[in-house]
């Protein structure tokens, strides 16, 4: 815990100064190891969130369970999540880590392989609590398990002296911040007491920001009235002039799929087929936009990759740029 400032230790002099440096692998490993608390940062839109949670490190892995609910849900609409852990003494002594890399779920399963991760895991949890995941956990609603594949680990260390003071005559260009907090907070302000005219049902899963004079709101309601009460709540605002509007419904359409999810169901359609689909052939997904790019070896196989590509739902479209590779005159044909 962070001492009191009554305890902090002052550099004695000028020269005094704390050291800021970065972490080897080694020693970020340390402390990953020797913890079991730690943050999970995860995005969706344009708000950020962070859940505290217990976990254990394993071989390039962290191990984790959380209750199966709402937070999971958002977390796999974009699996790439970043983890955090620290260490501190006092307010120049302090480590901290940052993992980033994918979260998956962990289920037990018929296969072998997904046993022993799910029994890795298991033995993880009731090495922190013994009761974990049996009739005596004092928290049966964290019931499902999962890991995050440390990616790329970075860390920070402060010390309080050794350091040096910083060489006279450099100067370093200031950056311009041109957006006005007090703006952004009344914008906000009045966007709450708007929605707050709403019934329960249209306001009750609502997310809104405010940020460079722009109003941003997000979440889910249950159906496509609700949405549109309350982007005409939030218009009636003469504050708003702009308005970004990403709520999703959940009746009587599905949540509309984020990138990753439209990747997967791309890769997915892909596989049904394989055979149609050449190490060269490419799916992008951008702005909901599926962009096929490569080369196949027909215009018929090139219009089946297209067909198989296009049953995906949730997308915007589907952009084929895949040519044609001719070997008898070994040139590339570009149908558009």
């Amino acid at each position: 815990m962070l001492t009191s400032r009554s305890d902090v230790r002052v550099p004695a002099s000028a020269r005094d100064l704390p050291v800021f440096e970065t972490m080897l692998p080694e020693q970020c490993e340390a402390v990953l190891s020797r913890n079991n608390v730690g943050r999970i940062a995860f995005a969706l839109h344009d708000r950020v969130s962070i859940v505290p949670i217990n976990y254990v490190y394993l071989d390039g892995w962290v191990y984790g369970r959380t209750a199966a609910a709402g937070t999971l849900r958002d977390i796999l609409r974009n699996r790439w999540i970043a983890f955090e852990v620290d260490e501190h003494q006092d307010l120049f002594e302090w480590r901290s880590v940052i993992v980033r890399g994918p979260l998956y779920l962990i289920q037990p399963d018929a296969t072998a392989g997904v046993r022993s991760i799910y029994q890795t895991a298991v033995s993880a949890m009731r090495g922190l609590m013994s009761a974990a995941l049996t009739p005596a956990d004092p928290v049966p609603y964290r019931d499902q398990l999962f890991r995050i594949r440390a990616a790329d680990v970075s860390g920070r260390s402060s010390t309080p002296i050794g350091g040096k003071p910083p060489v006279h005559g450099k100067t370093t260009r200031g950056i311009a911040d041109t957006a006005f907090a007090d703006a952004d907070s009344e914008l906000l302000d009045a966007a709450k007491a708007a929605v707050k005219g709403l019934d329960n049902t249209a306001a009750a899963n609502l997310h809104l920001e405010a940020f460079d004079g722009v109003l941003v709101v997000s979440g889910i309601v249950e159906t496509a009235v609700d949405r549109e009460a309350v982007e005409s709540a939030l218009l009636q605002l003469p504050q708003v002039v702009a308005l970004v509007q990403e709520l999703e419904t959940e009746f009587p359409s599905a949540v509309e799929p984020s990138a990753a999810e439209l990747a997967r169901a791309v890769r997915e359609q892909m596989l049904i087929e394989p055979s149609l689909v050449g190490s060269t052939i490419k799916c992008v997904v951008e702005h909901r936009w599926l962009r096929l790019e490569g080369m196949a070896d027909s215009l018929a196989t090139r219009e089946q990759i297209a067909r198989r590509v296009r049953q995906v739902k949730g997308s915007r479209g589907v952009i084929n740029r895949i040519r044609i590779f001719d070997p008898s005159s070994v040139q590339l044909l570009d149908t558009g």
